[in-house]
């Protein structure tokens, strides 16, 4: 963890705090400043002060319209008295009075942190358990242990003072997180948007590697709602924050499924290769499943034979059931392509019985979706019907776009099948608006419909 206000050596804290170093001030000042340079540390108290509350100088100064180099040197004590506005907005930015503005400008940061030291340390300690905490969330949501990121939240709501400001952004992290586990997508919007937090400006690796990760999810309900410029740029800035580990396949299986619905195949295929290379057992099976749509898109089927082949291999030899259902229904949708239809039946099934079992509601109403379209293909009307209905009385509005317009397209089929031409165009049409921003093959699928239907 990189150096921030003050690193803490734990020996020295305890010989200060009881007394037994010769010069309890110089103790205080080692512990603080162990590891860096104490003449470093020089400057106003109001240095001190945008430190403690991880305030940078640079937001603050744009916030107040004035130039940076002018703030540095009103922290620093090289002008004591800065110009009636400029304290003003300081003071407005601060939530604080003019007085105690102008009074930590004329203390000295050394005497801030002695006078604050107690307070200074119990935020250091509770600092310190919270990026604990936060580290193995990161851990266990790159491996796909929803059940370990909920313990984990559980305790950093308990454990850690609710005045610490990355529990906020935490917490609205983690309910974005779980509204995309129950494909409530435009709601999560909003909150990943206020974790990402537009005054919070990570410093520490821990805090760029959560921000990276709040912008993924961003950016995946943003794809998810048809926002697809918005999530190429969260997508982006994930990246740029973050570039290492399994966090990197996440970004790049995403990225796939963004490219694919925009048709953009070649670059899709690149993204997920890259996503296979460097993602977990979990998202190597997700990034086979876009392999796999990328090559029935482009009617490749001797490419998607070989992505059926390598995915049901890495389904047998992964424990975990989470990414298994999306294989499976990949590997029946491969069948259903090349009309056959009993082995596609076969998959369709497993698929929905191994995202039942993972919780994952959004594979399994995508495999239910595809079924329903198998179903009418085998004059199973009565099936169909069952299946559709149960789709209808599950989906809000607030999923996937593929996945309702996908809905809309098999009702619509079926009122195609019955000759109820005027009630498909409605149905079909609803789809299309729905797609119209990508997804090259499902909106082809649209209007051969409606061609069929005038």
């Amino acid at each position: 963890m990189s150096s921030g206000f003050f690193v803490l050596e734990k020996s020295l804290i305890v010989s200060a705090l009881a007394g037994t170093c010769n010069n309890s001030v110089e103790c205080l000042w080692s512990a603080i400043f162990a590891g860096g340079e104490r003449n470093t540390m020089k400057g106003t108290a109001l240095k001190a002060y945008l430190e403690k509350k991880n305030i940078r100088p640079s937001t603050l100064a744009k916030e107040c319209q004035i130039d940076k180099s002018y703030l540095s040197r009103l922290l620093n004590g090289q002008r004591s008295n800065p110009r009636f506005q400029v304290l003003l907005c300081l003071a407005a930015k601060l939530g604080l009075s003019e007085v105690a503005v102008q009074k930590l400008l004329e203390t000295t940061y050394e005497s801030y942190v002695l006078e604050n030291f107690p307070e200074m340390l119990a935020e250091r300690a509770s600092q310190e358990r919270f990026f604990n905490y936060l580290q193995q969330v990161m851990d266990a949501s790159d491996d796909s242990e929803i059940s370990k990121v909920a313990d984990l939240t559980e305790i950093i709501r308990k454990v850690v003072p609710d005045n610490f400001p990355m529990k906020i952004y935490y917490l609205c992290w983690y309910e974005a997180y779980t509204l995309t586990f129950q494909d409530q997508f435009e709601t999560a919007i909003p909150l990943f948007i206020e974790a990402a937090g537009a005054g919070f400006s990570p410093k520490y690796d821990i805090e760029k590697r959560f921000k990276a990760k709040v912008l993924l999810g961003l950016g995946t309900a943003y794809m998810a709602r048809g926002k697809y410029s918005q999530s190429a740029q969260a997508f982006r800035r994930s990246l740029l924050l973050w570039d290492e580990g399994f966090q990197v396949g996440r970004v790049n299986m995403n990225l796939g499924t963004l490219y694919r619905r925009l048709g953009r195949y070649e670059r899709s295929a690149d993204a997920y290769e890259r996503a296979y290379e460097f993602g977990t057992s979990v998202i190597k099976l997700y990034a086979i499943s876009g392999l796999i749509q990328v090559a029935l898109d482009k009617k490749d089927y001797r490419v998607a034979r070989k992505w059926v082949i390598r995915g049901y291999i890495q389904a047998k030899t992964t424990d975990l059931p989470r990414g298994k259902g999306d294989i499976y229904c990949n590997i029946a949708e491969y069948y259903l392509a090349i009309a056959k239809l009993h082995q596609a039946d076969f998959f369709f099934r497993k698929a929905i019985l191994f995202a039942d079992t993972s919780g994952s509601i959004r594979t399994k109403q995508w495999a239910e979706v595809e079924f329903a379209t198998l179903f009418l293909r085998k004059g199973l009307v009565k099936e169909f019907q069952g299946m559709v209905q149960k789709l209808e009385s599950e989906l809000s509005g607030h999923e996937d776009v593929l996945l309702i317009a996908k809905h809309l397209n098999a009702k619509g089929r079926q009122c195609l099948e019955r000759r109820e031409y005027s009630t498909a165009v409605c149905i079909i049409q609803k789809a299309y608006a729905l797609l119209n921003s990508g997804f090259p093959t499902e909106s082809k699928e649209c209007c051969k419909m409606l061609y069929k239907a005038v």
